[in-house]
């Protein structure tokens, strides 16, 4: 008896989803040898050799570009040194410290209108072709 169109479709399915790359496995890859790779950056290696290395010993099977989105996924941006950043309380403003009516409303009043962005005035170095007697040697 010949299978109906909807067994065969999920039949193909079945084995297309067994033959196609999974990213998640890639991550998994990543995140069990992330110790690692943290210690060889802090020890001063660089991404591409910590990756040869670890592609040749078939720790990671995945390409240089993918190695280095993780990298900067879960050690250079990772969620941690943002969590250790928020951790700091910020310093008490004397606004925070006053207390009754009026300290509410200075909290919560909004601001008027946008801000509007200043021009800065240019320092530093500027040419004058005609030189000054006085800074001459």
């Amino acid at each position: 008896m010949a299978k109906s169109y909807t067994e065969e479709l999920a039949d193909w399915v079945k084995k297309r989803e067994d033959s196609r790359p999974r990213q998640d496995k890639n991550m998994v890859a990543f995140l069990a040898v992330r110790a690692d790779v943290k210690a060889a950056v802090e020890a001063g290696y660089a991404f591409k050799t910590i990756w040869e290395h670890m592609h040749e010993t078939g720790k990671i099977p995945y390409r240089y570009e993918t190695f280095l989105k993780h990298v900067r996924r879960h050690i250079t941006h990772a969620p941690a040194n943002q969590a250790k950043q928020a951790a700091v309380p910020a310093p008490a403003r004397e606004d925070d410290t006053k207390t009754g009516p009026k300290a509410d409303a200075t909290r919560t009043k909004a601001p008027s209108g946008p801000k509007k962005n200043k021009a800065r005035a240019m320092s530093g170095f500027t040419f004058n072709p005609t030189p000054n007697k006085e800074d001459l040697f």
